[in-house]
């Protein structure tokens, strides 16, 4: 298309044009499954650990400390999956008003599931959330864990 005026190189946009701008922002699903089977895991873990202790090793009734660790090594191995669930969540329901005003790429919620994914559940979270201190002008550009 050519337009009648100089405008320095500048890409010009067709207001006219029937296509609607591409939206950036990535929407994924939600499967409301898997929380329903991480919460139904603990308690699998819970009615085992009871099972065991509770009827068959009484002896091992006073080591309560048993199923408090059996859970905690639950939620150590899923919580990876737990954290990137509620990304997951707030891409999908945060309003575009609030997910555009990030600065960088790719977004602080993008990061957010990188970082996590490659350093762990921890020191993913933190690195996270100093990405969103960060996330202002006169900051942004391009920033990958």
């Amino acid at each position: 298309m050519e337009f009648p005026y100089d405008v320095g190189g500048a890409p010009v946009i067709d207001s006219t044009s029937p296509e609607k701008p591409k939206n950036p922002l990535n929407r994924p699903e939600i499967n409301y499954r898997k929380p329903l089977y991480a919460v139904l895991g603990l308690l699998g873990i819970f009615i085992s650990v009871y099972f065991f202790l509770y009827c068959l090793c009484p002896e091992l009734q006073r080591k309560g400390w048993i199923s408090f660790f059996a859970v905690i090594v639950y939620l150590a191995v899923i919580s990876k999956k737990i954290i990137i669930w509620l990304v997951h969540l707030y891409q999908n329901k945060a309003p575009d008003a609030v997910r555009l005003r990030c600065v960088f790429e790719p977004s602080c919620s993008e990061y957010m599931i990188l970082a996590i994914e490659k350093y762990g559940a921890v020191r993913g979270v933190w690195k996270g959330i100093q990405r969103l201190g960060r996330c202002h002008a006169p900051n942004g550009g391009k920033d990958y864990p």
